[in-house]
């Protein structure tokens, strides 16, 4: 048992109390190359975002300083310093309203208005955010606390995200959209007071000593002011993460029951809207009419999976009461689908095309470099014929598609070692089956005579992996 607490022992590697709160007020400072560091961040996230970049959007959040005034909160808190407090959180602020002036700013200025994934991510925070912040607060502070040098504060900076809500509120307020700029507020508010919390925490797990001369009234005033801030901030959260844990239990439901409906029943589902936060699900129905009532039918069904309170409401497209721009909007959303899947097919048909003849413009300047080679290496070859295709040797023998047949005119009539030449090259192409036939050129011999060809020995075929 003390050998298990010694690996969790955390004083050992712990620096000295004034190293650390000198460390942490350095931090918490506004003004000199943090507020121009600051500065900078913003407007790399702000880009990032707007470009739906997830590396310059991290590489924003390892430079940002917004980390250094809510760890000063956190310990100010901790270590009973209301000094330290104030200041920090003058410096937090000002960070604040320099971010949201730049992020706006450079909204209204961009013309990328188009709100990317990576930005909408940050408007909808919910208990997760909570945890991360909290625990990512934890490993920020146990980092600064150590002697040596910690990759660990980069991180947390990483994990929760502090400028990214900041930008993601400027751009709210840069196009006029309030629940953006609340949702990433909101998002940001709870990553700072989340870091500040486990901060003042680890203080007083680490037993930190007390720099201010706050007396028990005040030490007692900020206890209650922490729990105000926590619970009022964890509890939009949960509330959050109830509706969105609900909302996908409901769309969950709906697509199972009409899946399992569509495939038991003789009719088929053409189009379907399901509204999660409004409890509605409207489908459009082709094919034979059912005699049920589906509506009915569907609500039953949820009800049994556990929706109670679904709304279903069902229109056949074959009914007198055709909602005719409906189905208008079905059809052309239908031919844009089959539009896009032949563009589609187009374009990696012209990719294969694309591919096919650039490798046969390699093949020819390989085959052009391989008969300057020939006429180098082999004085004797007059004339070389290169060609690339398929064989079959016999009416038995399967075709084989991968041949290089090499032709070679010979002057002289001394023997030719045609099989050496068949290995050298079947170095230089083991992909290839390579075939090699000799011509000998004699000029004291008739022309019919020299033009037969001589087919030389090959080399044996090597056997290639298919």
């Amino acid at each position: 048992m003390r050998r298990v607490k010694s690996h969790f022992e955390l004083f050992s590697s712990q620096a000295d109390a004034d190293t650390i709160d000198a460390s942490i007020r350095k931090g918490a400072v506004f003004g000199g190359a943090n507020l121009w560091v600051v500065f900078f961040a913003i407007l790399i996230a702000s880009v990032g975002l707007n470009v739906n970049s997830t590396a310059v959007i991290i590489g924003a959040m390892l430079i940002s300083p917004l980390m250094g005034p809510i760890l000063g909160i956190g310990y100010g808190a901790g270590v009973a310093d209301t000094e330290l407090i104030k200041s920090s959180a003058r410096s937090l602020l000002l960070f604040v309203i320099i971010s949201l002036a730049t992020a706006t700013l450079y909204f209204l200025l961009t013309p990328l208005d188009k709100a990317q994934p990576e930005l909408l991510s940050r408007t909808s925070p919910t208990i997760w955010d909570v945890l991360i912040a909290f625990f990512g607060g934890c490993a920020g502070i146990l980092a600064v606390t150590r002697k040596e040098i910690s990759t660990v504060v980069p991180g947390v900076a990483i994990a929760t995200a502090l400028m990214p809500p900041l930008c993601t509120a400027g751009y709210g307020l840069a196009n006029g959209n309030l629940s953006f700029f609340f949702g990433a507020f909101y998002l940001f508010t709870i990553n700072s007071v989340f870091i500040a919390f486990s901060t003042l925490l680890f203080s007083k797990i680490l037993r930190l000593p007390p720099r201010g001369a706050a007396d028990d009234y005040t030490r007692h005033r900020t206890r209650v002011w922490v729990a105000i801030a926590v619970i009022l901030t964890v509890t939009p959260s949960t509330y959050l993460t109830f509706q969105l844990l609900r909302n996908e239990v409901f769309e969950h439901a709906v697509s199972t029951v009409l899946n399992d409906s569509e495939a038991a029943s003789k009719w088929l589902i053409l189009d379907r809207k399901v509204n999660a936060a409004g409890r509605s699900v409207n489908i459009t129905i082709g094919g034979e009419r059912p005699k049920q009532d589906v509506a009915s039918l569907l609500t039953q069904l949820l009800a049994a999976a556990g929706v109670k309170d679904a709304v279903v409401k069902v229109r056949f497209s074959g009914s007198e009461r055709v909602d005719v721009s409906a189905l208008k909007q079905e059809l052309q959303r239908d031919v844009y689908q089959n539009t896009v899947r032949k563009l589609d097919e187009q374009t990696l048909r012209a990719n294969a095309l694309e591919r096919q003849l650039a490798q046969l413009q390699l093949d020819k300047v390989a085959q052009s470099s391989l008969i300057q080679e020939l006429f180098v290496l082999f004085p004797r070859v007059s004339a070389v014929t290169v060609a690339r295709g398929v064989s079959k040797p016999s009416a038995e023998a399967e075709i084989d598609p991968d041949v290089l047949s090499v032709e070679l005119a010979v002057n002289g009539s001394e023997p030719f070692d045609s099989a050496r030449i068949g290995e050298w090259l079947q170095t230089k192409f083991p992909a290839l089956h390579v075939q090699v036939l000799v011509r000998p050129v004699v000029d004291a011999q008739p022309a019919a005579t020299a033009a037969t060809p001589e087919a030389a020995p090959a080399p044996a075929r090597r056997k290639r992996s298919r």
